[in-house]
């Protein structure tokens, strides 16, 4: 991350619109998360296991708060403002403090797909990345299965740059992934 901005950043942020919250994880997420993280979830998920547990939630949050202690990412739960209930997770990751750079991903409980909840999210992690902490491109990759986040991300304005055939092997076969992405205006 653009170190500058994030070594004075020395509370977690939080981001708020009319429907979504991000906010610092915290550890009476655990059973919610293992909650959310579902079959149906995972199976858009690269690096998430599954059967997906509480001591795995656990684990999660003690990388996210190590990770932003040392300036390298935030992990936001995801609250829907109309329930106050954590809804999924949203990430900025894998930056570049060179090229400015920065990855997001994200997931939502199932019960939670097409409400707009996502696309808010990742409009306030981008708006973010580029206003506050300086960043001149973020990126996303996704399953070209994935269609729903690939309008997602379209909605964000993030554009397809190219793919990467039969790269991630996943339930007993590989899988093909787009990489899209913004630049700063």
């Amino acid at each position: 991350m653009n170190i500058d901005v994030l070594i004075r950043l020395s509370e977690f942020p939080t981001l708020v619109s009319s429907s979504v919250r991000l906010r610092r994880l915290g550890y009476k997420d655990i059973p919610i998360i293992a909650r959310h993280v579902t079959a149906e979830v995972v199976r858009y998920l690269m690096d998430v296991p599954y059967p997906y547990k509480m001591i795995d939630a656990k684990r999660f949050i003690d990388k996210s708060r190590r990770n932003f202690k040392a300036k390298m990412e935030l992990n936001f739960a995801i609250d829907f403002v109309s329930t106050r209930t954590l809804v999924g997770i949203i990430s900025l990751h894998k930056v570049d403090q060179i090229n400015n750079s920065g990855q997001i991903s994200y997931w939502l409980g199932q019960n939670y797909w097409n409400m707009g909840i996502a696309t808010e999210s990742i409009r306030l992690v981008i708006r973010y990345a580029f206003n506050v902490l300086r960043l001149h491109k973020i990126y996303a990759n996704v399953f070209d299965s994935n269609k729903a986040s690939v309008r997602v991300l379209e909605k964000n304005h993030l554009r397809k740059e190219g793919g990467l055939v039969d790269s991630v092997f996943k339930q007993s076969r590989y899988h093909n992934i787009l990489n899209s992405s913004e630049k700063s205006h």
